[in-house]
């Protein structure tokens, strides 16, 4: 595969959305405060990057929309119906999460890339992610 060509990480609190594609491709979610990443410990070493979501959409902007009502309604995103549900806004403050997202048009298979990866390095997944592939 392509190597992914990846976006500046942007506050998920001001996006504009209007800058998030149209197109298909994946995206991630990290906890960063004024711009640098918070370590998260996991089982097998420090995510220093503070993952806490790796997602796909067929249309980047409006899974990016719906990620942004999960995570400030509760609703329209298995990532933020999670972060309501758990009550992870205490821990990963809204205005502390930025989003990044990469356009391929093999969105699928990039994101069941990115999180086997993620597993295999770390031994467990980013906090917000319900599934994980498995062969």
């Amino acid at each position: 595969m392509e190597q992914l060509k990846w976006s500046e990480w942007c506050s998920l609190e001001t996006l504009d959305f209007s800058a998030v594609p149209l197109s298909e491709g994946v995206y991630q979610v990290r906890w960063a405060i004024h711009g640098k990443p918070k370590i998260i410990h996991r089982a097998n070493g420090d995510d220093k990057l503070g993952i806490l979501y790796i997602g796909e959409g067929s249309n980047l902007q409006k899974r990016i929309k719906n990620l942004w009502r999960g995570i400030y309604y509760g609703h329209g995103h298995t990532a933020g119906w999670t972060y309501d549900w758990h009550g992870l806004k205490e821990k990963f403050k809204p205005e502390h999460l930025e989003v990044r997202w990469a356009e391929s048009p093999l969105c699928d298979a990039e994101e069941e890339k990115l999180l086997i990866e993620y597993v295999e390095k770390y031994f467990d997944k980013p906090p917000l992610n319900m599934r994980i592939p498995r062969h």
